[in-house]
């Protein structure tokens, strides 16, 4: 009489165990790993878009130096007259004064201080609605004080919430410190350094 291999239910239920620990140590690193994806890519095509953008509006509205920086609450007008023409939208919500694009991101705040900030919101009305997480502050800076001071060129006309009074020559260290620990809005700095990848080394989690 020939003799039936087969495995226990003890077995079974060790083998279903080692499954289910190794799943749930992967599946959650390569979500993340995923979405770091994502969000670099429209981290990328944002800011290129929106370098474009600037360059067709000064050929049609000329250079953005001779342009003054909105009053408070004139933002989004601004932006909607002078760069929306050229970088685009799906949908706009004039109530909230929100600017929302075609890959699932929006552009929102717009408040005025020493320069023009802004918010790009990479996951759109999703959570959590952080800065440094899937808010990332960038900065339209009218003067050539406020762009060198930002930005370290003051040919720059929009650029991110830079990372100390002469951003060009801050130490991507000091980029990471003051992400981590001055304020979430310098994590857009380290980002781009960084060609907008999340490093290892990037402070926030997600």
């Amino acid at each position: 009489m020939r003799k039936i291999l087969a495995f226990t239910l003890a077995e079974v239920l060790l083998t279903m165990t080692i499954v289910g620990v190794v799943a749930a140590m992967t599946i959650p690193t390569l979500h993340y790993s995923r979405v770091k994806k994502e969000y670099t890519a429209k981290l990328k095509n944002f800011y290129s878009r929106m370098e474009n953008s600037i360059l067709d509006m000064e050929m049609d509205k000329g250079s953005f130096r001779d342009m003054k920086l909105p009053t408070q609450g004139n933002g989004f007008d601004w932006y909607m007259e002078n760069i929306d023409p050229y970088f685009g939208h799906q949908y706009v919500d004039t109530t909230k004064q929100i600017v929302y694009f075609k890959d699932g991101s929006r552009l929102l705040t717009f408040y005025t201080g020493g320069c023009l900030d802004v918010n790009y919101d990479v996951n759109g009305d999703k959570s959590p609605n952080r800065q440094g997480y899937d808010w990332h502050r960038f900065l339209y800076c009218f003067t050539d004080g406020n762009r060198e001071a930002w930005f370290g060129n003051k040919d720059v006309f929009f650029g991110t919430y830079g990372s100390g009074i002469k951003d060009a020559g801050t130490t991507r260290a000091q980029m990471i410190d003051k992400c981590k620990n001055t304020s979430t809005s310098y994590c857009t700095r380290l980002l781009q350094n960084d060609q907008w990848e999340f490093k290892g080394d990037y402070p926030l989690k997600f």
